[in-house]
C-alpha cells in the first residue's frame, strides 16, 4: 500500500484501489504525479472512457470500481475543479484567502506609514 497515495486518500484504506495497484502500477504512478492538478480530472475520466478510436477491451470489473470510486472521492475533494483548467484555488480557501491578501494592507495601526 503506498502511504502517499493512502494519506491523499485521508487515511481511508476503504478507498484504496487495491486492484489498480495490484494489475495498472503505472496507473498508481500517475495518480501521485496527478493528484491536485489540472491533469487529474481528464486523466480519470480518460481510464474511465476511452476516447480512443479503437475497440478496446477495457479494465476487469474491480479496477472499473475502483477507478469510478477514486473518481467520486477526488471531485468531492475538489469540488471546484473545472475539466481542463484545474482548482480555483480561490474557491477552495476563500476566507485564507482573503484574510492573507488583507493583512498586509489593513492591519497597519493608524498613523503607521511604514
Amino acid at each position: 500500500m503506498n502511504k502517499t497515495l493512502l494519506k491523499l486518500l485521508k487515511g481511508d484504506e476503504s478507498k484504496y484501489p487495491k486492484f489498480i495497484e495490484a494489475n495498472y502500477p503505472y496507473i498508481i504512478e500517475k495518480l501521485l504525479e496527478y493528484w491536485g492538478t489540472a491533469q487529474m480530472p481528464p486523466y480519470l475520466e480518460e481510464l474511465m472512457i476511452s476516447k480512443r478510436g479503437v475497440n478496446r477491451q477495457g479494465f476487469p470489473a474491480e479496477v472499473a470500481a475502483e477507478l469510478w470510486a477514486l473518481n467520486s472521492f477526488y471531485e468531492a475533494l475538489y469540488p471546484n475543479t473545472v475539466k481542463g483548467l484545474g482548482t480555483d484555488v480561490w474557491l477552495l480557501d476563500k476566507d485564507i484567502a482573503r484574510k492573507d491578501w488583507k493583512e498586509p494592507f489593513f492591519h497597519k495601526a493608524k498613523g503607521d506609514k511604514s
